[in-house]
This record gives C-alpha cells, structure tokens and sequence, in this order.
C-alpha cells in the first residue's frame, strides 16, 4: 500500500484518523516517511491509508469547527483581558 503514497496524496492515519496531505517524502535508515499538512508530522508509510477524498467537515452539536475556533479565540482574549488582582490574595507567611 505504501508504493500508491506518494507527495500530493491525501491519506489517513490509522492510529487517530488524522487526515491530512502527504508534503514531503523522505527515507531515514531504510524507514520510509511521510509529513502531514494537516499535523505537521512525519508518519511511518506503513500507518497510513490512502484515501480518495476530504472528508466533509463535520459539525459539532449545531456549531462548525470553525465556529468553535472562533469562540476559542474570544475566550482566549477575553482571559487575557481580565486584570488578576493581588488585593483578594492572602499570603502564606
């Protein structure tokens, strides 16, 4: 199965089910390698399966990850903005 990989290839990691496009193939002491888009790691060709397509983005609940992202980001930013105070802080000494 290994020799149908080859750099463009879209494949699926059996471990995870990662998904992504091989960028870059490579041999290292005999072994052969493939480096993911979607992870930016390399993947043993032996654990991973070419596949035909994308899979269709999968919506979780009634939002899309990209709607999830979007909401992670403003949490993120709304933590940063938050001023911690050391007035409600008692000390240990």
């Amino acid at each position: 199965m290994s020799e149908e990989i080859r750099e463009g290839s879209i494949v699926r990691y059996g471990g995870t089910g990662t998904v992504g496009i091989v960028k870059v193939l490579k041999t290292e002491d005999g072994e052969e390698w493939a480096l993911l888009d979607s992870t930016g790691l390399y993947y043993h060709l032996s654990t991973l399966q070419p596949i035909e397509k994308m899979p269709e983005r999968r919506e979780i609940g009634a939002r899309t990850l990209e709607e999830l992202e979007e909401r992670m980001k403003a949490e993120e930013e709304r933590m940063r903005s938050v001023k911690m105070e050391d007035e409600s802080v008692e000390s240990g000494g």
